[in-house]
């Protein structure tokens, strides 16, 4: 048994490595990026950048504008810029419970299918 192990190990530790050795994967230029057609970056530094930032940020307060917020700080409108109908959660509960109630008067029950009617087959009329 133990020859067994050792062959299938032996055997796998070949074909891995036979595997690794022909696929496309690896990298043969192992060099870091240098920059677009070889030409290197020379984009701003950090300091460089915190200052734009500081300095918007004072534009922004000098202008009035509070950068820390929405823009577009709108209350909601409503589903497709409908207007809220302002009920409120009392009033829609008691508009439910007078729908079921007149439900039930008239005989239906509300927590079913109105159209419960069984499967006719693929086509209407079919048997």
């Amino acid at each position: 048994m133990k020859t067994l192990a050792t062959a299938l190990t032996f055997t796998l530790a070949a074909l891995s490595a036979g595997a690794y050795a022909a696929s496309p994967n690896i990298e043969p230029n192992n060099v870091p990026f240098q920059g677009v057609y070889g030409t290197p970056y020379e984009g701003p530094t950090r300091a460089q950048v915190r200052a734009e930032l500081a300095a918007a940020k004072a534009a922004d307060k000098a202008a009035g504008r509070d950068s820390s917020v929405e823009p577009n700080n709108v209350p909601f409108q409503g589903v497709y810029g409908t207007p809220h109908t302002g009920k409120t959660r009392a009033e829609v509960k008691a508009e439910l419970a007078a729908a079921k109630a007149a439900d039930k008067a008239a005989g239906r029950d509300s927590s079913v299918e109105p159209n419960n009617v069984p499967f006719q087959g693929v086509y209407p009329g079919s048997k």
